[in-house]
């Protein structure tokens, strides 16, 4: 399938949406300043329903939140017109987006939420018919998202051989990452260098992508009161080097801000041998429960010791490490990680986008 689909197969979605209805499809429609990319006139029985049709593909929320803003200016001040968003498929959660932004859509697959005054369609749970045949470079992997934490941990206007010096990656790469950043909607390049776009839908992916992480990870039980207690071990602690580990989770964000109580410390380790020292050195043993220290090696073994920092002594990981590591962590971690956003995230990505 090419960029846009055939007027016979938008036809063939829209007689799904309306299977009572006659439906004329036109392609390339001129309207006044503005052309459509499909004209449809469907007719239900006495009455007639006119849509002028925005095709895109979506394959980032950044395009979708584009597309968002698009439909809305098209349809401000033209009320006789009903502007609707099309694309080959929608997930779910996009779906959902539309529709609290009331833009009308449909989808190829057979999923559609089309409302005025006069009509009421609501179709959903089509899943993808269509298998993707194109495998677009990974944004999250563990030595792409380098590029990511640089742009997110700088103010933008920064170049691409400028990136790569810092993370340790050839410009070539660098270049490729910020070329698919860009197709995504979440780059652009201007004289200045490069900024940011839509950072808030970029972690809405990255979130999505990081579910499907999996880490190995150890339990121990320290001899100590309660988890403060096992931090105050750590950092007491004249043999754990900073650089093989670092706190995550709530133990790592109630040094950064605190939002939750916890009973237990969490925190990645470069590599096995660390974890076995660590334990050895605070006199804990390992166990199959009530662990009160659990070490991991982080499905990023790279990129999740990027921007780790120093706090009362103890070395925590990124304020956005931080937050894809609670977002969906069971224990009060959404509460945890939206705290962060909104007082350390937020101001960060707004620098980064700013030019």
């Amino acid at each position: 399938m090419g960029s846009n689909p055939s007027n016979d197969e938008i036809q063939s979605a829209l007689q799904q949406v309306f299977p009572s209805g006659e439906v004329d499809v036109a392609s390339d429609v001129p309207g006044d300043d503005r052309r459509a990319d499909f004209e449809a006139r469907v007719k239900l029985g006495r009455q007639k329903l006119w849509l002028f049709i925005e095709y895109k593909a979506v394959d980032s929320e950044a395009r979708l939140r584009d597309a968002i803003e698009l439909l809305r200016h098209r349809q401000e001040g033209r009320p006789g017109e009903l502007w609707v968003f099309a694309s080959r498929f929608l997930s779910p959660s996009r779906q959902s987006s539309l529709r609290e932004s009331k833009v009308p859509f449909f989808d190829l697959a057979g999923n559609a939420w089309i409302a005025n005054q006069a009509t009421h369609v609501d179709r959903r749970g089509f899943s993808n018919p269509f298998p993707d045949q194109r495998r677009p470079r990974d944004l999250f992997s563990d030595k792409a998202s380098l590029v990511l934490r640089s742009l997110i941990s700088s103010d933008s206007g920064r170049g691409v051989r400028s990136i790569a010096e810092e993370v340790g990656l050839s410009p070539g790469y660098v270049s490729k990452v910020v070329q698919e950043l860009e197709r995504r909607g979440y780059a652009t390049r201007r004289k200045e260098g490069i900024a940011l776009r839509h950072g808030e839908e970029l972690l809405k992916d990255w979130l999505v992508a990081y579910r499907k992480r999996s880490s190995e990870t150890w339990g121990y039980f320290v001899p100590a009161a309660s988890a403060e207690a096992v931090l105050g071990a750590m950092k007491e602690s004249s043999q754990l080097d900073d650089g093989q580990y670092a706190l995550t989770l709530q133990a790592g964000a109630s040094l950064i801000v605190r939002h939750a109580e916890f009973d237990g410390v969490d925190a990645y380790v470069r590599e096995e041998r660390v974890a076995e020292s660590m334990a050895n050195d605070l006199g804990a043993r390992q166990v199959e429960r009530g662990a009160n220290l659990r070490l991991s090696l982080p499905h990023y073994l790279i990129s999740a010791f990027y921007g780790v920092r120093n706090s009362a002594g103890l070395p925590v990981v990124s304020d956005l490490q931080l937050y894809l590591d609670l977002h969906d962590y069971p224990l009060r971690g959404r509460e945890q990680a939206e705290k962060l956003f909104e007082r350390r995230l937020r101001a960060r990505l707004e620098a980064a986008e700013a030019i």
